[in-house]
């Protein structure tokens, strides 16, 4: 039988739409906040404040919303913590980038990590909370790690899910992606205002369940693109050259330098995952190595996104994110 000792929320509970209790939640407590970013453009972010004495970061991966950890928000904030999300750059309902709506692109990867810098500095957590920990999903796990071996911050653990340390980039070697992305980059540049999409993607389309690599959860599934119809602004294409060419660089700077992190980090690995590989999860735990009070949890059949999969999957990793969460507070 599942352990659900948080009595998190279950899927026999949603709709595909999330559901009323959720919605209400989000309605009651979501504040919407924007900044200007010092990279240029407008950042979208969302403040959940209900009292209490701690709080969650939450870092969202590529192509994301903060629509779509409603759920999320909802099962945390009822454990106890205020909630704080950030749509990056080019996608959610911040500035977008790449010379139209639907491309997924960022000018340097740097970018990212100064946008949740500017952010978290503007919360005051370490004035206004006992405890504060930073989640982060694939994308936003690169950012997150980039910006803790960097910046002064207000964390005392961090939890990575699906972290993006190393892009599947299927047959074609790391070396080789970064030349060709580089290449036609800057050669699509000199003829076109727009930026180049990466192969065999384009504007935003909607996904087939059966075929998505994603979750396995089709109601969540549904939920997430439900979220996208309603709220069109938040539709996303495909990325950009540029955007894998510097995600690629900045994936392994995460990962060389993961020894400056030095607060605690439990990494969480989806064992059917296929957008990212296992390969520079690995090597980052490695590189943590002097840090005893790292963990990381396999957990096998899961897809990418693992807080939003079946309640089989999704539940064991919020038991572990909040257990090691909460040891901190019981030292």
């Amino acid at each position: 039988m599942l352990n659900n000792k948080y009595h998190f929320n279950t899927e026999d509970l949603l709709s595909n739409n999330f559901s009323t209790a959720i919605h209400q939640f989000w309605q009651q407590h979501a504040a919407i906040n924007t900044f200007d970013s010092e990279c240029g453009g407008s950042i979208h972010t969302v403040h959940i404040k209900t009292g209490n004495t701690q709080a969650i970061v939450i870092c969202q991966g590529r192509n994301e919303s903060v629509l779509k950890y409603k759920e999320l928000a909802f099962d945390l904030n009822k454990q106890g913590y205020d909630i704080f999300l950030i749509d990056h750059r080019g996608q959610g309902s911040s500035s977008r980038l790449g010379g139209d709506l639907h491309r997924g692109h960022v000018h340097e990867f740097e970018d990212y990590v100064m946008d949740l810098r500017t952010f978290i500095n503007s919360l005051s957590l370490q004035q206004d909370y006992q405890a504060c920990f930073l989640l982060a999903h694939s994308m936003g796990a690169a950012i997150s790690a980039l910006y803790l071996q960097k910046h002064a911050h207000p964390f005392h653990k961090a939890a990575f899910c699906s972290p993006m340390f190393s892009i599947n980039t299927g047959k074609i070697p790391v070396w080789a992606a970064k030349f060709i992305s580089f290449v036609c980059d800057t050669t699509y540049s000199v003829f076109n205002d727009l930026a180049c999409y990466a192969p065999r993607v384009g504007k935003y389309q909607k996904s087939v369940f059966e075929q998505n690599e994603l979750t396995s959860s089709k109601k969540r599934f549904s939920a997430i693109f439900n979220v996208f119809e309603q709220a069109v602004e938040t539709q996303l294409g495909g990325p950009t050259m540029r955007w894998i060419n510097r995600s690629l660089y900045a994936t392994e700077k995460a990962v060389k330098n993961a020894n400056a992190i030095k607060i605690p980090i439990l990494l969480i690995q989806a064992g059917a995952d296929t957008i990212v590989t296992e390969k520079g999860q690995q090597q980052f735990m490695l590189n943590l190595k002097d840090d005893q009070e790292s963990e990381c949890l396999r957990i096998e059949g899961a897809k990418h996104e693992i807080l939003l999969e079946q309640d089989q999957y999704r539940i064991p990793a919020l038991n572990k994110i909040l257990n090691f969460f909460q040891q901190c507070q019981t030292r």
